[in-house]
């Protein structure tokens, strides 16, 4: 392999709304020319990362949250009623009333469907990030890691639909339906992969920074009920696994994400900016671990552009 093909990968994990801060990260990597040869995502990273990887910049994606979130179809979606907040000036009692009734139905939904959210509900949140293109035609290399329920495999997808590979990797288990794709059941990658470092390696990275943005492990809450234990028990086996993963990365950046519910969108500013803020933490890290062709290559074109 020659020094012209040295690839970094930049891995971008799951975590719902904590995910936007995947936005700040890619905006600083920009900043400080860092450049990006392949990218794997899983849920909401495959989300940003597929809209990236189609040439969507970051001050694009910032500016597409914004709207989506003031949008009349997000607002009325049945994400938005998922979140754990509502607007502050409901009083305390109101809250209460409306969280209530909102997990009774969702609750309810999930005795005779297979998720929350039924999946062309959630497919127009794609549509709106997602250019209509095929995985193998992005301008940067991108794989969407998805779940078989059926096989308990690991799909990545490098070819065919771009929109349908995010989609299956955002089938968060329980909240939205699964896609069903010939023999396949297709849940979140979180399940198998919640941050795919693996997924780069595979694919041919030789530098792979990851992003992970989960939710802190340290349990405040109380766990009183059979269904409190294994709730627990999950989050724990995840965590686990997604650090067994992660020790593969050459570099990780963690950005703040404030502990919340993964459909709190309420946040989307300060996420973002956690994301930069965490970049900016690395960016000494990531320097010292570019491959030496890509700082080789970084400083004549510096020494290129100062001489004109």
């Amino acid at each position: 392999m020659s020094w012209n093909n040295k690839k970094v990968g930049l891995a971008l994990g799951g975590g719902g709304a904590r995910g936007l801060a995947h936005i700040g990260v890619l905006s600083v990597l920009e900043e400080e020319d860092i450049g990006v040869d392949i990218i794997a995502g899983t849920s909401v990273g495959a989300i940003i990362g597929g809209a990236y990887a189609c040439g969507v910049t970051p001050r694009e994606l910032k500016r597409m949250v914004v709207r989506y979130l003031k949008s009349p179809e997000f607002q009325s979606s049945i994400i938005h009623t998922l979140s754990p907040t509502d607007d502050v000036t409901d009083s305390r009692f109101a809250q209460l009333i409306s969280g209530y009734l909102k997990s009774r139905y969702h609750m309810i939904r999930t005795f005779f469907k297979p998720g929350a959210v039924p999946l062309q509900d959630f497919q127009s949140m794609i549509n709106y990030f997602i250019p209509e293109r095929k995985i193998q035609d992005t301008r940067i290399p991108f794989r969407a890691v998805s779940t078989d329920l059926i096989s308990g495999e690991q799909i990545v997808f490098a070819e065919g639909s771009l929109r349908e590979a995010v989609l299956a990797s955002c089938a968060v288990p329980g909240a939205i339906d699964p896609l069903k794709s010939g023999d396949r059941l297709l849940s979140d990658g979180g399940i198998t992969s919640l941050v795919p470092v693996n997924a780069l390696w595979e694919a041919g990275a030789d530098m792979v920074i990851a992003v992970t943005v989960e939710r802190n492990m340290l349990f405040n809450g109380n766990i009183k009920k059979a269904k409190d234990v294994v709730t627990r028990a999950g989050e724990i086996t995840a965590y686990r696994l997604k650090d067994y993963e992660l020790e593969k990365a050459d570099v990780v950046i963690r950005p703040r994400t404030r502990d919340s519910h993964w459909a709190d969108f309420s946040k989307a500013s300060e996420l973002i900016r956690d994301g930069e803020d965490a970049a900016r933490e690395a960016l000494s890290e990531i320097r010292k671990r570019l491959p030496l062709s890509i700082r080789v290559k970084k400083f004549l074109g510096r020494f290129k552009m100062n001489q004109r």
